[in-house]
């Protein structure tokens, strides 16, 4: 029997005002490393046009895009920053959760990335820049596999990508010809509290961001895209039932058992809402016991 070949997925109504001409990998899919499950490596997972997302489709992630640069100026683009691995001790680190901006706008659930949505000066065209890291076969053996530049063509759809180490030299030109930028990147630190005030320092992505924009006219991209987001599509409302009926199992199941330790709680309903096909919770469950 042939083995199943890779294939960058189907209809991604991508907004060019001319064809782009690709060429397509012909090996084994069976071969081939993401970052994440894709419904060329994990089709028990992902079914035909569902590109990285359960229930969404490559054409809707492209939909969400176009919506947002409609929403645009002419010539403006949309700037948005996967978030960053967070340690707990040396090389340690947190279990990662991606910005959820970003992940809304691509799909793509890995950190050290950005992507631009940039609506070109002809209505209803517009361009999509993901700058991801590249693979590095020494690194993934330890961290685990990266997509690549390559796969931010074929699979998450990107119309111009690049090696995000190179952002300095990328990202200039790509901000000098937008007539504004909208961005929820902090240029300049936002310590909540009287501690954190005290011990902030910027990092990298922020001062190097701030020293790009620095004469660029900035506006919060935040209110564009909740005006967006606040509209749910059928994908969607399917998904949070989905979610919501998985939630419900396990609070009831739950609650037909008896517990001495909260943490024994924590730790069940966490496991009832993955086991019901959930990624994580949505938020850290208050679990309290008391008399």
């Amino acid at each position: 029997m042939d083995r199943p070949r890779f294939s960058a997925s189907a209809a991604t109504a991508r907004r060019r005002t001319a064809p782009l001409r690709r060429t397509y990998a012909s090996v084994s899919a069976a071969e081939l490393q993401f970052g994440q499950p894709v419904h060329e490596t994990h089709p028990h997972l992902l079914k035909p046009g569902e590109t990285v997302t359960p229930g969404i489709t490559a054409l809707e992630y492209a939909e969400r895009r176009s919506k947002l640069a409609a929403r645009l100026p002419k010539t403006a683009i949309a700037v948005v920053a996967a978030s960053e691995i967070q340690y707990r001790s040396g090389a340690v680190f947190y279990e990662f959760h991606q910005d959820s901006n970003f992940f809304y706008l691509t799909g793509f659930n890995e950190p050290e990335a950005l992507a631009i949505i940039g609506k070109s000066a002809q209505d209803g065209d517009h361009t999509f820049h993901l700058y991801v890291r590249p693979k590095d076969p020494k690194a993934e053996q330890w961290d685990g596999a990266r997509s690549g530049t390559q796969a931010a063509v074929d699979i998450f759809n990107a119309d111009e990508t690049g090696d995000v180490n190179n952002l300095q030299y990328l990202l200039e030109p790509v901000v000098r010809a937008a007539s504004e930028v909208y961005t929820d990147i902090p240029l300049k630190p936002t310590p909540t509290t009287t501690f954190s005030r005290f011990f902030s320092n910027p990092s990298a992505k922020s001062e190097g961001m701030a020293k790009l924009l620095e004469s660029s006219k900035v506006k919060p991209l935040k209110p564009v895209i909740n005006d967006i987001r606040v509209y749910k599509s059928e994908a969607e409302i399917a998904n949070m039932r989905r979610a919501g009926q998985a939630s419900g199992r396990a609070f009831t199941e739950a609650m037909r058992g008896s517990w001495a330790r909260e943490k024994d709680l924590a730790a069940f309903l966490d496991y009832r809402f993955k086991v019901q096909g959930c990624d994580t919770s949505a938020y850290v469950p208050v679990v309290a016991g008391g008399q």
